[in-house]
């Protein structure tokens, strides 16, 4: 921390107000009731925001590009159980840390209470919350099968011109309709579950000989591992494809103070929302091998779930059904990155690293945060607008897996710092096994690794370089840290004054921070 930034933590008074101690203009009067929301989220809404957040489009199409990167079916639902596996472990590290901070912000809070200097965690985590966890991706993907299931012929502005309606409608009823917003995520997160329930189904008919084709010889044990790749990266890019479709399981940390009784609705929702999802991850694979032959995998430009349908139906309802059903599944997914994001970019606000942090934390007047959910709403856009289609624009709307488990490398090394050190007071109800953190910490480092590792021929599986995703990444991360420098080290010793912070400790175990300047002598 730089010698020009002074904290001084000072006790919240009954009207949680407080001042700098001088009965100067540095006081800070905050009103809870403007800030904090009420816990009115139960064990259902907790589940659904879990699943919500995990499943959007991915299972429906990623099974693809993983297929093609493994080169057989029986690495590809290897790398699907893996990934499975990997991603129950990170829950487990966010259940520790969950049922020992339970308050909201997620990530952010706990990587702010393993690492110092602690607004530099903040500063760092305020560009990944804004920029790379944005619902571009989903929202594309939702217009595409809005499109497809209209039977309306796709282009670049009508892609773009739905993707921006579908994430206003996702940012404006958890805006104005908060309740609503709610509830449609509680329905929304049931028909995702039982579309893939019956994909499962769908795959025991082809199992049964039920098809409509010759039966695919996917399972078979001379043939499953038939073609295996042996690139180094085009394995671990496929692990990190299927990662990305876990991803989502911090969605019910980042907003535990919204959650009732929250360490034992976290230690209830968690397993069981990882739990459906893997299980039913793992049989939608296993069916869509099954029903779809190698050629069809690699020909399709529908969802694998089309395919399969396809092949099992026939020309049916259900194959003219399945692209809205996708398109559901990627505004639930929208739903619930609109809901836990904005949450934190108010967390965010409550530390004054935000532009206008007085009024990004505001939850008036719907009992919502408006500013933060504009704020998401804003970069959504300018993310589905801005790149130009093709490669850059996939590119660019695929940003944030890397970052991700970049951060949770860090969460978990920041737990295992916590358990280490002597001086660290650290207390949660349910503790990682020793042998689970290892092996988490060990996937995240290969994951962070391999997309670094060149491919046989040096080319990735787009038009650009193999190791752009993760650099650009990080680059914006980056800037978090040059944000940090400037802000709170550089422009205070140049011009010769120091930040001291006045602090409101609120009710759900969260503060109000804000920099007063303070010229020095």
């Amino acid at each position: 921390m730089s010698k020009h930034l002074q904290i001084t933590h000072e006790p919240a008074e009954a009207d949680l107000s407080s001042s700098s101690g001088d009965g100067s203009s540095s006081s800070l009067q905050v009103k809870e009731a403007h800030i904090l929301q009420e816990r009115r989220i139960g064990l259902l809404g907790a589940i659904s925001l879990i699943v919500n957040k995990i499943i959007g489009a991915g299972i429906f199409s990623t099974p693809t590009s993983i297929f093609k990167l493994s080169g057989s079916p029986g690495l590809a639902l290897i790398l699907w159980v893996i990934a499975g596996v990997i991603s129950t472990c990170g829950a487990m590290v966010l259940l520790e840390f969950g049922s020992g901070i339970p308050r909201s912000g997620g990530m952010k809070v706990y990587l702010e209470r393993c690492f110092s200097p602690r607004l530099l965690v903040t500063c760092v985590y305020l560009f990944y919350c804004a920029i790379l966890q944005t619902s571009a991706s989903n929202a594309i993907t939702a217009s595409s099968y809005i499109l497809k299931a209209a039977s309306v012929d796709s282009t670049t502005w009508k892609l773009r011109g739905l993707a921006i309606s579908a994430v206003s409608f996702a940012v404006g009823i958890h805006t104005v309709a908060p309740r609503v917003g709610r509830g449609l995520q509680d329905v929304l997160s049931i028909v995702k579950l039982f579309t893939l329930f019956f994909i499962v189904c769908t795959g025991f008919a082809a199992l049964g000989g039920h098809l409509r084709v010759p039966k695919p010889d996917n399972l078979s044990v001379s043939s499953s591992f038939r073609g295996t790749s042996s690139s180094g990266y085009n394995i671990g890019t496929a692990l990190l494809d299927a990662i990305f479709s876990f991803q989502g399981y911090d969605n019910l940390n980042a907003v535990l103070s919204e959650v009732k009784n929250p360490q034992r609705t976290l230690r209830i929702a968690l397993p069981t929302a990882m739990s459906l999802v893997t299980v039913l991850y793992v049989l939608a694979n296993i069916a869509y091998f099954a029903g779809v032959s190698r050629e069809d995998f690699l020909a399709s430009d529908l969802t694998i779930a089309a395919s399969l349908f396809n092949n099992v139906f026939g020309n049916s309802a259900a194959i003219k059904a399945l692209p809205a059903l996708v398109a559901i599944s990627a505004i639930g997914h929208l739903l619930g990155v609109a809901f836990t994001v904005s949450r934190v970019l108010q967390e965010l606000a409550k530390d004054g690293v935000t532009p206008f942090p007085s009024i990004v934390m505001q939850n008036r007047p719907f009992k919502t945060p408006i500013s933060a959910l504009a704020i998401h709403l804003g970069v959504s856009i300018i993310l589905i607008c801005a790149p130009p289609a093709g490669a850059a624009f996939d590119f660019v709307v695929g940003l944030g897996t890397y970052p991700t488990v970049f951060l949770l490398t860090f969460v978990t090394i920041g737990l295992i710092k916590l358990r280490l050190s002597k001086d660290e007071d650290f207390q949660s109800n349910f503790k990682v096994p020793w042998v689970i953190l290892g092996f988490y910490l060990a996937s995240n480092i290969f994951l962070l690794v391999m997309p670094f590792i060149p491919p046989s021929d040096g080319k990735g599986n787009t038009s650009l370089p193999y190791y752009l995703s993760p650099v650009v990444a990080l680059a914006i991360l980056a800037v978090g840290v040059i944000y940090y420098t400037i802000r709170f080290v550089l422009l205070p010793w140049a011009f010769g004054y120091r930040l001291e912070s006045v602090v409101v400790n609120l009710s759900d175990g969260s503060q109000v921070s804000r920099y007063k300047i303070k010229k020095t002598t």
